[in-house]
């Protein structure tokens, strides 16, 4: 298997890994912002023992830490604000609307992305709004904050990808996790005792879908494109939906599958198109 399947085939995993923490949240008993709190600052503990052992310079991660974790802080912070003011499927559809602003920002970078890249992720968005099912908007307020975390989200993965390139996913993913942790330090400390007594939810958040799962993110990132990555993750929403289906008897509308097959095949022409085409340009 080449370089480039074995990392579709890793955001694949992940993107789906990620598409349970809407269900996390909806069963949980802790506000969503507290969640986000547990997730880095358990996160950022592991990484940075693994890290120690290895010889961590903290001084190459100043920078990349500066800048990508309080946009995690805040691309997180803002998505579960509009889900809150809104609904999952609004706050989500408004979230994954960012690989259109990474179109914008590769183009402001001098990287004009092809035309059948643009039409996948034009493609897969029409898919999801079909999935989601977005009808009512109930705040302004959460429609900003939805696109606020689309943002952020874009500059992460744009800005992200020269950082890994250049330090690899570990140190990424804990720079940016230490530094949105410390932000967020009051939210964790705020529900510390629910940490303790949900140590296993606390340690598959943390662990898991947040150390291992950026760490992993981040080595995608090097090998396939962010408007690649883009397209894949749509796959995140996909399965919240599902196992909303599956686990919350949530009723699935006719369209809403038709919308879930048209993700599918997007994801399925992205990993075509990439493995008959090219390598992306920045593999290290």
């Amino acid at each position: 298997m080449s370089q480039v399947l074995r990392a579709y085939l890793a955001i694949t995993v992940l993107a789906v890994s990620w598409g349970t923490i809407p269900l996390i949240i909806r069963t949980s008993e802790i506000s969503s912002i507290s969640l986000v709190g547990v997730r880095t600052f358990i996160g950022s503990i592991f990484l940075g023992i693994i890290l120690l052992k290895k010889g961590l310079s903290i001084k190459e991660l100043i920078k990349p830490g500066l800048i990508l974790g309080p946009l995690l802080a805040l691309h997180w912070v803002t998505m579960f604000e509009s889900i809150e003011l809104n609904s999952v499927a609004v706050g989500i559809g408004l979230v994954f609307s960012y690989p259109i602003f990474v179109i914008f920002i590769e183009y402001g970078r001098g990287t004009k992305p092809q035309t059948y890249q643009i039409l996948l992720i034009l493609s897969g968005f029409f898919g999801l709004y079909l999935l989601l099912d977005v009808i009512n908007i109930k705040s302004i307020s959460g429609v900003v904050y939805g696109l606020i975390s689309s943002i952020s989200l874009a500059f992460i993965i744009t800005i992200g990808e020269r950082y890994s390139s250049k330090l690899g996913g570990l140190k990424v993913a804990f720079s940016q996790l230490i530094i949105a942790a410390l932000i967020l330090i009051k939210f964790t400390l705020d529900e510390w005792d629910w940490m303790i007594s949900n140590i296993l939810i606390s340690l598959f958040l943390g662990l898991f879908l947040t150390a291992l799962g950026l760490t992993t993110y981040w080595y995608v990132v090097k090998v396939i494109k962010p408007l690649a990555v883009s397209t894949i993750t749509y796959l995140e929403p996909v399965t919240g939906v599902v196992l909303g289906a599956i686990i919350l008897n949530e009723s699935l509308k006719i369209k809403q599958i038709f919308g879930f097959s048209i993700v599918l095949f997007v994801g399925i022409l992205q990993v075509y198109f990439d493995s008959k085409i090219k390598p992306a340009s920045n593999v290290s």
